[in-house]
């Protein structure tokens, strides 16, 4: 029996699935997979070797990549995955390529918190997609650099791109203002947009933006 809820966030393909003793013949995929075991053993099988995959391990694959294995029979298993273009990943990152040295890390307080937002970039709640929009952008960055990625120097954004970003915000106040769309316009990643903006403010753009559509009008 397998139960599984799948969902496009933006550019990101991300699921959640409860199953017993699922195996998966050998396959590959186009994008960069990522994925988060939380109850269970997985056996996988990728390039010519093996390696077991436990609870709090996170496994991440190339594009094109062998792949293969699953749970034993009878066996329960639950995992999430996000799946996302090389190119896509690293825009979003801030890097002009991207290659894992490592294929997988066993972390499993990060495992459990990219669970926690791929579950809740599956909501149909737009508003609370959004916010776990940014949390997978952060917890991204902290999982491709376990695999072994090196995550550019932080950019010196000044306090006028800032400025720019919260005149953006306030322009489009009654309609949500797409990460892509807002790191497009000011030229940074979503990484970097993220992590500057909460540096200056001390929230994220979507905080930023719900705070100021609190705020009392004055006549």
């Amino acid at each position: 029996m397998s139960v599984m809820q799948h969902a496009w966030l933006g550019n990101y393909e991300v699921s959640s699935t409860t199953c017993t003793g699922l195996t998966f013949a050998r396959h590959s995929h186009d994008e960069c997979v990522i994925g988060a075991n939380l109850v269970g053993e997985e056996k996988v099988w990728l390039d010519r070797r093996e390696f077991d995959a436990g609870p709090g391990s996170i496994t991440v694959y190339h594009p094109g990549q062998i792949q293969g294995g699953g749970a034993a029979d009878g066996a329960p298993w639950q995992f999430v995955s996000l799946y996302a273009t090389a190119d896509q990943l690293a825009a979003d990152l801030g890097l002009v390529h991207l290659e894992f040295d490592r294929s997988q890390c066993f972390q499993p307080d990060l495992a459990q918190r990219l669970a926690d937002a791929v579950k809740g970039a599956l909501s149909s709640d737009a508003l609370v997609r959004e916010r776990y929009e940014e949390a997978l952008v952060l917890l991204l960055a902290e999982v491709v650099k376990l695999s072994g990625v090196r995550l550019p120097a932080s950019t010196t954004t000044g306090k006028h791109m800032i400025t720019r970003a919260q005149e953006l915000l306030a322009a489009h106040l009654h309609e949500s203002l797409p990460l892509d769309h807002l790191g497009d316009q000011l030229g940074l990643s979503k990484f970097h947009l993220l992590r500057a903006f909460q540096k200056e403010t001390g929230l994220s753009p979507r905080q930023w933006a719900m705070q100021l559509r609190t705020l009392p009008v004055i006549i």
